[in-house]
Parts: C-alpha cells; structure tokens; sequence
C-alpha cells in the first residue's frame, strides 16, 4: 500500500547538491532527480550523503523559454540512501524537504567565434 501524501512524478532534470559530513567539511555534487513530488525528491548519483544529513540542493527544469531555465532550491534531510547494488546503477538518495522556492532563471548562453 503506497501511503504518500503527494502525488509523484517520474522526470529526469540536474541536480547539484551539497551537505557537511560529520567532521564538518562540506561536499558539492551533481546528480538527477528520477522522481519529485510536493514533499521530496530521489536523486540518482554516485556520491550520496550520508542517512539523516541536511542536503541544500538545486533543481534545474527545463522552460519553454530559450533563454531561462526554472530552479527549485530547497533544503531537506537524507531519509534514504540506495546502494549501487541495491539500486540500477547509480544509486542514490531520498530526501524530504517542507517547503522549497521555485524561479525562473536566465539561462547564461556562451557563444564563441569560430
């Protein structure tokens, strides 16, 4: 029986993320969010946080506008982790967030001379 509250959606966007780990050194990280609803996330990744770690990341969406991009920030806690083994390769982690900002961003286009 699935007892969420939220509906979730299945979606593939980047994710960079970051948390301190227990001696306070602080790691910075990209990942894909697999699945979002209004109450968390699941990010694929090789590198997850540890359980029960409070993880500040970015969700990058893509917009129908060419020249901006929407960006969730949130800050949420670790509540669970699946190995590489556990999962389909990668792994990665479940985090549960209460509120989150949600913005559209203008996207930084670099053009070069050829």
């Amino acid at each position: 029986m699935d007892r969420r509250q939220y509906q979730r959606w299945e979606l593939e966007a980047p994710v960079t993320y970051s948390w301190k780990d227990a001696g306070g050194v602080r790691h910075r990280t990209k990942g894909a969010v697999k699945n979002i609803s209004g109450a968390g996330v699941f990010v694929s990744t090789h590198e997850p946080p540890a359980l029960g770690a409070r993880v500040r990341f970015r969700v990058f969406f893509s917009s129908f506008h060419f020249v901006s991009v929407l960006v969730m920030k949130t800050i949420g806690q670790v509540v669970r982790v699946e190995s590489e083994l556990q999962a389909e390769a990668p792994g990665g982690f479940a985090v549960a967030f209460k509120s989150y900002v949600l913005r559209n961003e203008t996207r930084v286009i670099e053009r070069r001379r050829f």
